[in-house]
Parts: structure tokens; C-alpha cells; sequence
């Protein structure tokens, strides 16, 4: 019977761990994201897989399921680190939350510019149909 040494989603999922480890993510919810927050699940949501696609019960994921494990313990040891991550965490997600509040208002003001134009248009040509009655 042949064995696997590594498969491709292992490899994809190893990748991941190092975006995320030298804080380069994909995911915009990754941005800035503590090593003591770091899970196997958001290793694996970040290598574009189901949160559960690293498992356990998966002999050939335990190296990677350890060294996940091993990053945040080594991180949740080291206090000074934990609070410099939480805070560059919460300004990453900060920055985040404000492009997509500005992006909100935009399209706000943009829907409501829409409206006004809509309601313009509506009211004269209500003022033309009244004109077109009063005539006959």
C-alpha cells in the first residue's frame, strides 16, 4: 500500500500558516490576528478550506495541528507580545471596519441622491398628468 508524505491542501494550509504568521493574510478577517488566536480552523479558512478540513484524526496533519498549537501557546506565554498582538489586532480590524463604513455611506448617499432624483421625476410627471386632465 502506498503512503502519502504530503498532500496538496497540506501544502496550501502550510503556506497559510506562514501568511498568517508574518501577518500577510488573504482574509481581511485575518488581518492582524494574535498568534494566541491562531486555530486550526482559521489556518484552514485561510488556506481557502472549510474551517474543519484540519484534523486530528488525520495523521498526516498532526505536525501542522502541532506547530498551530505550539505558535499560540508560545505567544499566550509571552504577556508584552499578547497585548502588542491584541493591540495591532484591534487596529487591523478597526481600519477594516472604517473603509466599510465609508463604503456604506457612499453607497448611502448614492441611493439617497437616487431617491431624490426618482421623486423629482415622479412629481412633475404627476404635475403633467394633472395638466393633461384639466385640459379634457
Amino acid at each position: 500500500m502506498k503512503q502519502r508524505t504530503t498532500g496538496k491542501g497540506l501544502i496550501v494550509c502550510e503556506e497559510a500558516l506562514q501568511r498568517l504568521v508574518v501577518g500577510k493574510p488573504f482574509l481581511a478577517e485575518h488581518v492582524g490576528l494574535p498568534l494566541s488566536k491562531l486555530t486550526a480552523g482559521a489556518v484552514s479558512r485561510e488556506a481557502g478550506f472549510d474551517p474543519g478540513y484540519l484534523k486530528k484524526s488525520r495523521k498526516l496533519h498532526l505536525p501542522l495541528i502541532a506547530k498551530i498549537q505550539s505558535l499560540r501557546e508560545e505567544s499566550s506565554n509571552n504577556p508584552k507580545s499578547s497585548n502588542a498582538d491584541r493591540v495591532a489586532y484591534l487596529e487591523a480590524k478597526l481600519a477594516v471596519i472604517e473603509v466599510r463604513l465609508v463604503k456604506a455611506n457612499e453607497l448611502c448617499d448614492k441611493v439617497l441622491t437616487q431617491n431624490l432624483q426618482l421623486w423629482e421625476r415622479v412629481r412633475k410627471l404627476e404635475a403633467g398628468v394633472g395638466h393633461v386632465y384639466r385640459i379634457n
